[in-house]
């Protein structure tokens, strides 16, 4: 019960989530590695809704009371006005395998931009998904990313 309450506490962890708590998971526990794939992405999954609510409730009173932090959302979403590559672009930085690029920085990304959120929710569930899978396949060996980000 430990292994697993540890396992899914990692998956929760900024910048760490699914993607490092499989391998982790799968190095130190004798758990199954289905099961701590599904478990690690299903939590991950998670985060989506819980960041963009968090966003809402907390950003609009610090923007009232931080000059700098307005101009920086401003700026963003200048930016992110008319763009049609925010799905396959939220997909890409997502699923790339490094530490923060994962769902929390996904959604924050999506809230500066003023993405739709629900194309943005899928994108970022999609990125969870690639990566994970990625991370899980080198950790049981069958791939290697040595020469990718070596």
């Amino acid at each position: 019960m430990n292994e697993l309450l540890i396992t899914l506490l990692l998956s929760l962890v900024p910048s760490f989530e699914a993607r490092y708590a499989i391998p982790a998971s799968l190095a130190l526990t004798d758990l199954n590695p289905m099961f701590v794939f599904l478990a690690c992405v299903l939590l991950n999954f998670v985060v989506i809704p819980v960041v963009f609510i968090g966003l809402e409730w907390l950003a609009p009173p610090i923007r009232r009371k931080v000059d700098w932090i307005d101009s920086i959302f401003e700026w963003f979403w200048r930016r992110g006005r008319g763009k049609n590559w925010e799905v396959p672009a939220l997909v890409f930085f997502v699923s790339t395998p490094i530490p923060g690029t994962g769902a929390y920085t996904g959604v924050l990304m999506a809230y500066l931009f003023k993405l739709d959120r629900m194309k943005s929710a899928v994108a970022v569930a999609v990125g969870v998904v690639i990566s994970s899978v990625v991370t899980t396949l080198s950790a049981l060996g069958i791939i290697s990313l040595a020469g990718v980000f070596g």
